[in-house]
């Protein structure tokens, strides 16, 4: 494993190497890498993907906003740009700090997140989708929940199946005529509890993985980020969760109409988190442990509120 990553750390002009790790994602390979001159991080699709000039597109139009923190490319000496001479790779810094699932999500920390991620929704709302090769939809995209219908049966935990399916009903219901409608741009669409990094002392101090990024519209970003929030906290209306909400509303500038779908979209990821990981586990049980690391949060916030908004029935969901 490590003979590969460091003959593409050459090409970079890297050619000390104290160690290699690699780390779980979903289809890239992605390894952390220990130099002397610091960390490093190593992404690698499948040849023929495009991923590599997606991301690192997406990363280096995000970079401009020298007020996030983002990873920094390095340039191949091959190509003179940020892709390897294969054009399956890409590097980058390491930012520092730890995910924020191992980190205590406070007020203040909650609000530092919306005004990081406003500023990145900003700082892509130019972005050329075409250019980049940015889809308009993919498997962990809002706008597929309903192609996961037909999973409610085999995946849904005891109890849930009809609040999932009432989910479904909703986004057909109340999120399906109006999309069309909704400011639409180039979105991370997973700033979630791994592909955030925090300090010691709270500071934001990450932002990566533009694996998942859509052209959607962008209050898609807010919802899933609040849906990562609640399985942390173990609460949609947990006092941390409605103030990341309130700030990012505000600071994303988010209309009337987009405000009113949220709850709705954040129960669509919390579905999809449920149904698609389940499903993705079951037919690569050797990467289960990855596809299932939020299952149990995801589990625990959907029956807490399916039992909560039971008696309502399922027009209460939207």
């Amino acid at each position: 494993m490590r003979d590969p990553v460091e003959r593409l750390l050459a090409e970079y002009g890297i050619r000390e190497v104290l160690a290699v790790t690699a780390t779980a994602s979903e289809v890239d390979r992605t390894w952390l890498v220990e130099t002397p001159r610091g960390g490093l991080v190593v992404k690698r699709s499948p040849y023929g993907s495009s991923a590599p000039r997606t991301q690192a597109g997406l990363l280096a139009l995000a970079a401009r906003d020298a007020s996030l923190p983002l990873p920094r490319l390095l340039t191949s000496a091959v190509t003179g740009t940020a892709l390897s001479s294969d054009g399956t790779a890409y590097v980058t810094t390491r930012c520092p700090g730890r995910p924020l699932e191992e980190a205590t999500i406070t007020d203040d920390l909650a609000a530092a997140l919306a005004r990081l991620q406003a500023a990145l929704i900003g700082a892509l709302a130019d972005a050329d989708a075409d250019a980049l090769g940015v889809p308009d939809v993919n498997e962990w995209s809002l706008d597929a929940v309903v192609d996961y219908e037909p999973l409610v049966g085999a995946h849904a935990p005891a109890g849930t199946a009809g609040f999932l399916r009432g989910v479904i009903d909703a986004y057909r219901a109340t999120v399906a005529p109006v999309r069309d409608r909704l400011p639409v741009q180039v979105i991370h669409a997973d700033v979630n509890l791994s592909n955030v990094l925090v300090s010691g002392d709270g500071r934001v101090t990450g932002i990566f993985d533009f694996g998942d990024a859509v052209r959607a519209p962008r209050a898609y970003d807010v919802a899933v980020t609040a849906c990562y929030l609640a399985l942390a906290l173990g609460a949609l209306d947990h006092p941390v969760v409605r103030g990341y909400l309130d700030q990012a509303v505000r600071l994303c500038r988010l209309h009337a109409l987009e405000v009113s779908l949220l709850r709705t979209l954040v129960l669509c990821r919390l579905a999809i988190v449920i149904l698609l990981g389940r499903e993705s586990a079951r037919r690569s049980p050797d990467r289960a442990a990855y596809q299932l690391r939020y299952d149990h949060l995801a589990e625990r916030l959907l029956t807490r509120v399916a039992d909560k908004d039971a008696p309502q029935g399922r027009e209460t969901i939207s």
